[in-house]
């Protein structure tokens, strides 16, 4: 960062009511209406404080329908959030307690995100249990112990997974169509205090990314009911970096070998192959990379003409 865009952080973040909004994102992006409600500030003002701080590239932000939510922007200055990150973690008593109300508003779109799955019956998964958890934990495994670099879950759901593997990633991305599963996701990596994330509104067969974006795709639950699987493949393999790692969980009977032959036609290899002990007996996991491109003759040391 040139010395320019350093001064103009500096100023940016340089007023009491926008070092509280940097410290009330740490923990992940956030409407304005929640974070007029942590501020106690009307929402012009607030308004006013974050589009500084955006212009500034300390933050950035997206719409989803009428909401708009503020992130710490990737180009932030990391000597600046570290610093934001040391004063939130003070004692200074209007950051003590605007991390309370945050805390509240978190716990509050959790339980409002339950209650509307509730509602229309899709409930199903996002409860976290210990289960979920060992689950969690063997994916870790098999992935190695090592970091993750740029993850993508599609099928997110509450985001019990991208949690536990979000520590040990550079940034991860969750897909997610289902409105009050994305509310529960967010409140829950809000709650967990984890950076570098963000869930956003995208179905598997039009992922709203660039190619070769990602290190690691998480595939889940998206094939089995798919009217067209290879395509939501096919997405998957556009935005996995060359060398990366493609993680499919989903319901595949030992006996089927249609995935193979999918991810064969798109140049990937299966490299593990696991259904899941406690789970439904058709419960798998298949990790992949791409097949390395085959060396072509040297024609001028073969003497081979074209």
């Amino acid at each position: 960062m040139g010395l320019n865009q350093a001064v103009l952080q500096l100023n940016a973040a340089a007023e009491p009511s926008r070092l509280r909004l940097l410290a009330a994102l740490l923990g992940g992006e956030t409407t304005v209406g929640d974070l007029v409600a942590v501020l106690e500030q009307s929402q012009p003002r607030v308004s006013r404080h974050l589009r500084v701080l955006a212009e500034a590239l300390l933050l950035e932000s997206f719409r989803e329908g009428r909401s708009i939510y503020y992130r710490w922007s990737v180009p932030a200055e990391a000597s600046i959030l570290t610093a934001v990150a040391a004063l939130a973690g003070g004692d200074d008593q209007t950051l003590a307690r605007d991390r309370v109300n945050l805390e509240k508003i978190s716990r509050q779109r959790e339980r409002e995100g339950l209650r509307r799955a509730l509602r229309t019956g899709r409930v199903r998964g996002m409860h976290a249990s210990e289960a979920d958890a060992a689950y969690a934990d063997l994916i870790r495994g098999l992935l190695g112990f090592r970091e993750l670099g740029d993850v993508l879950h599609v099928g997110c759901g509450s985001a019990d997974l991208l949690r536990v593997l979000l520590p040990d990633s550079r940034s991860a991305v969750g897909t997610e169509p289902s409105g009050h599963r994305r509310q529960v996701a967010r409140a829950r990596l809000r709650q967990a205090g984890l950076p570098r994330w963000t869930i956003r509104n995208a179905l598997p067969t039009t992922l709203p990314f660039g190619a070769e974006t990602f290190d690691l795709v998480i595939v889940q639950d998206a094939l089995e009911s798919a009217t067209d699987p290879q395509r939501i493949l096919g997405e998957a393999a556009r935005v996995l970096r060359p060398s990366g790692q493609l993680l499919i969980l989903d319901r595949i009977l030992p006996t089927n070998g249609e995935l193979s032959g999918q991810l064969a036609a798109l140049g990937f290899v299966i490299n593990r192959r696991q259904w899941l002990p406690g789970r439904a007996p058709d419960r798998a996991l298949f990790l992949a990379s791409r097949l390395a491109p085959r060396p072509q003759p040297d024609l001028a040391r073969t003497g081979t003409n074209a």
